[in-house]
């Protein structure tokens, strides 16, 4: 299956025009400009300049002169509106960070794995050389380390408890660390390795509070753990062990599988096997996989059978994300494509959207700063563009930009409890929406 996607309109903005407010507001320049680009695939772009003057009057206020065919004003602090009449583009919020971390102190770092613990007191980073870092959310700051890989970490999940780190790298191996920070320069220890994936480990997932954990690879199959024991417990594969790029877990909920019976009825569910001693929760539990070849497969926990594959289109499906409380499932592509099913019919997409052709890098979904009690998506994507975009009640739209880089990839996106955006990637910082 593969659709004409919906195109979505892209605004840039010079990374750095908070600086330039702030520098007319200090009184550092009488006035001073940045840039402003709209874009829309197929389209003429719109580039146009913001003139930042202090007011004559109110010494406090920077006002903003808008030419050249784009329009911003203030929002709601710190963030700003742009609109572009002529692409047909809305005021669209431009968010900006609120905090911003560094992913370590001793330098510039890229970041590929990244995740903010359950009770937001702390989060990992992990680049390519193996090495994981924990780092507090609150001052003080400073950082405990661990290697638990020799190779690019790819994954990094946080434990439901906040204290122990599931990680995941490229030397086909998961590690389990602790994670209770405290000022230390001595290397954390895995309190446990797993090891029996053949190729690169892409995902990983934890089921309930912890006792069992998922993972994907390239060697196209999903390894189901028990931790305690650090042993594999069972494999799964597709029949033609197609490298699995992402993965997402949830309860199997309001989501339908299969071909409907000749009545017209949902189909019956699979019959459940009987799970090892080892097992916990698995039962009602349902994973869906991003592969290579543009397929969307679902695999159900209990019956460990795949229970639905569709190919979502021709190039590989880099990240999947599930909503098991909106019955939505979104797949993101490598070139670019965003496509999101409802789970109580996957036989065709409710929308599918694109902006341009860079790769998906991570996506998320997220009802934080949605209106009328819609669903979105947050986009992580390789071009550093990373935005939300609604998908309920009506859709696809733009609903912000995630602004602050240069061009640098984002390729970790997460939600935290509290409803906060954060990003990490390639520049090697951390961001906090």
């Amino acid at each position: 299956m593969e659709s004409a996607p919906i195109i979505l309109p892209r605004i840039t903005i010079q990374h750095d025009f908070q600086s330039v407010i702030t520098d007319v507001r200090e009184g550092t320049v009488p006035s001073e400009e940045f840039w402003i680009s709209c874009y829309k695939l197929n389209e003429p772009s719109v580039h146009g300049k913001v003139f930042a003057e202090l007011d004559e009057i109110d010494r406090n206020k920077v006002n903003l002169d808008s030419r050249g065919g784009v329009v911003v004003i203030y929002g709601d602090s710190p963030h700003y509106n742009i609109s572009c009449p002529q692409l047909g583009i809305t005021p669209t919020k431009i968010r900006v960070p609120s905090r911003s971390f560094s992913g370590s102190s001793s330098g510039l770092q890229r970041i590929t794995a990244f995740d903010i613990s359950p009770d937001g007191t702390q989060f990992a980073t992990g680049g390519h050389d193996g090495t994981v870092l924990l780092q507090p959310t609150n001052l003080p700051r400073y950082e405990n380390k661990s290697k638990p890989h020799v190779s690019t970490i790819t994954s990094l999940r946080f434990f439901p408890s906040s204290r122990v780190l599931l990680t995941a790298g490229a030397d086909f191996s998961l590690s389990i660390l602790p994670a209770k920070l405290e000022a230390s320069e001595s290397l954390i220890s895995p309190a446990r390795t797993l090891r029996g994936h053949t190729r690169s480990v892409t995902d990983t997932a934890i089921i309930a509070k912890g006792r069992n954990v998922l993972s994907s690879a390239k060697d196209g199959t999903l390894r189901l753990w028990d931790v305690s024991a650090g042993n594999s417990i069972r494999t799964i594969g597709s029949n033609h062990w197609t490298p699995i790029y992402s993965i997402s877990l949830g309860i199997k909920g309001t989501a339908t599988f299969g071909t409907p019976n000749p009545d017209g009825e949902p189909p019956s569910p699979p019959t459940p096997i009987e799970p090892n001693q080892n097992e916990v929760e698995t039962g009602d539990k349902v994973v869906f996989c991003a592969l290579s070849d543009g397929s969307l497969e679902a695999f159900d926990l209990g019956t460990k059978l795949s229970v639905h594959k569709n190919k979502v289109g021709v190039r590989a499906l880099t990240t999947v994300s599930y909503s098991p409380e909106h019955s939505l499932v979104a797949t993101g592509s490598i070139n670019g494509v965003v496509t999101v099913f409802d789970t109580r019919s996957l036989a065709a997409p409710v929308t599918s959207f694109v902006r341009g052709d860079s790769s998906i890098e991570d996506i998320v979904f997220t009802s934080s700063g949605v209106e009328d009690a819609g669903v979105g998506v947050v986009i992580g994507t390789e071009d550093g563009l990373s935005y939300v975009a609604s998908v309920r009640p009506e859709g696809p739209a733009v609903l912000s930009e995630l602004v602050g880089t240069d061009c640098d990839a984002i390729r970790v996106v997460r939600v935290s409890s509290d409803g906060a955006i954060w990003s990490a990637g390639d520049d090697g910082i951390i961001r906090r929406y």
